[in-house]
C-alpha cells in the first residue's frame, strides 16, 4: 500500500519514479558502482529495495545510521554486517569456509574482527549487491572506507550501491572527482531523486486513499500537497496519519514539522557550543523565501554579534552538505517546506 510507513519493496507499491527506477536497474545490469542521492524522505531506500527485488538479486543492506556516534571502527562496521548476514538464508552456506568466520547452529559470527576477515568475507559474496545506505556516516571512521570501496571495485565481483541524503557530505566522503582519492577514475552511475510535481502528488494521495477505500475531500488533498510540496515521504506520513487518526490536516502538518524540527536539533548537536549559530542561521533563512550570504550575515550579527566571514561560510557550507540548505545562483533556501516550518516553530 502506498501509505505504508516502511520502505517499499515491490513494484506494485512503488509510485511513479519509473525513469529513476529504470536508470537504477540498468545501472545494476551494466555498471558496478551506483550512487543514489536525494534529500530525506525522497524515497531512496524504497527505490533501492524495489529495484533489487524486481531483479531477484541477493543483497546485503547496511544502514550506516546504525553505526555508533563518534569515531567508527572496522569492528563497528562488522557488527552491522554480521547482523545483516544473519538475516540472509543463504549467508551461512556461502561463508562457511571463510577463515575467521564461525558458522554453526542458527547464526554466524565473526571470530576475527579485522580488515583481513572483512575482505575475505566480501570476496566470498561474489555476485551479491552491497548496499551502503546513508554512507556519508562512514566519513567518521578511523578506517579508510574509500580505500575499502576501491578495493571492492577493483578486486571483488560485487556491485555496490551507495546512497545518502546529506549529498554534500556523501561526495566529500567518496571524493570521486579528486585525482588524489582512491575512487577517482572509477566509472559510476548516479540516480538522483526529486520530488513529485503537483499533479503526481495529488494522484499519489488519491490512489493511496482509494487503496483503503477512504473518501476524502479535495480540500484535504490540496492542503496536503500545498504543505508537503511533492515530497513523497511526507505525503506518505500524511496519508498514514490521516487513515489512523482522522485528525485535521493542519494538526498532522504540525506534528510533521515538530518531528522535522527535532531531527534538525539532533543533527546540529555535533557542533556543540557552536550549535546556536547554526540554529539562528537556519531560522534566518527559514523566515524568507531565499537569502543572500550578505543578508544572512547582517541578520546573524544583529542577533549574535560580530561573526568572521570564514566562520559564516563554513556554517553555510556545512548546512548545505547536510541537506538542510540548498544553494542556487548564490541564494540560500530551505527546499523542504515542513523542515522550514519545523525550524520556525520548533527549533
Amino acid at each position: 500500500m502506498y501509505f505504508s510507513p516502511e520502505p517499499k519493496t515491490k513494484i506494485e507499491d512503488f509510485f511513479d519514479m519509473e525513469e529513476e527506477l529504470k536508470l537504477f536497474r540498468d545501472g545494476l545490469s551494466v555498471g558496478k558502482f551506483i550512487v543514489v542521492t536525494g534529500l530525506r524522505r525522497y524515497g531512496k531506500t524504497s527505490l533501492i529495495l524495489t529495484g533489487l527485488n524486481s531483479l531477484s538479486l541477493d543483497y546485503i543492506f547496511l544502514d550506516c545510521r546504525l553505526l555508533p556516534s563518534g569515531m567508527i571502527s572496522v569492528n563497528d562496521f562488522i557488527d552491522v554486517l554480521e547482523d545483516e548476514l544473519n538475516r540472509k538464508s543463504w549467508a551461512k552456506e556461502v561463508l562457511q569456509k571463510v577463515e575467521g568466520v564461525g558458522v554453526g547452529g542458527l547464526s554466524l559470527r565473526f571470530k576475527e574482527r579485522n580488515q583481513n576477515t572483512l575482505l575475505k568475507t566480501l570476496e566470498k559474496l561474489e555476485n551479491k549487491v552491497l548496499v551502503l545506505d546513508e554512507a556519508q556516516e562512514l566519513r567518521r571512521a578511523n578506517y579508510r572506507f574509500d580505500y575499502f570501496l576501491a578495493y571492492i571495485y577493483d578486486h571483488v565481483n560485487m556491485k555496490v550501491v551507495i546512497s545518502g541524503s546529506q549529498v554534500g557530505l556523501l561526495y566529500r566522503f567518496l571524493r570521486i572527482e579528486d585525482p588524489e582519492a582512491p575512487l577517482f577514475g572509477r566509472p559510476y552511475i548516479e540516480v538522483r531523486l526529486k520530488r513529485l510535481n503537483t499533479q503526481m502528488a495529488k494522484q499519489f494521495l488519491k490512489r493511496g486513499f482509494e487503496q483503503v477505500r477512504l473518501e476524502v475531500s479535495g480540500n484535504v488533498i490540496d492542503e496536503a500537497v500545498d504543505a508537503f510540496d511533492g515530497i513523497i515521504g511526507w505525503l506518505t506520513y500524511l496519508g498514514y496519519s490521516y487513515i489512523r487518526s482522522k485528525e485535521p490536516t493542519d494538526r498532522i502538518i504540525d506534528k510533521a514539522s515538530k518531528l522535522s524540527g527535532s531531527e534538525v536539533s539532533h543533527a546540529l548537536n555535533v557542533y556543540g557550543v557552536g550549535k546556536k549559530r547554526y540554529v539562528e542561521t537556519l531560522k534566518i533563512v527559514a523566515s524568507r523565501n531565499s537569502s543572500r550570504w550578505s543578508e544572512i550575515k547582517r541578520a546573524l550579527e544583529a542577533k549574535l554579534g560580530k561573526i568572521p566571514n570564514n566562520v559564516l561560510s563554513n556554517i553555510l557550507r556545512n548546512l548545505v552538505d547536510q541537506g538542510l540548505l540548498e544553494r542556487t545562483n548564490g541564494m540560500y533556501e530551505i527546499a523542504d517546506p515542513i523542515l522550514r516550518t519545523g525550524i520556525l516553530r520548533h527549533l
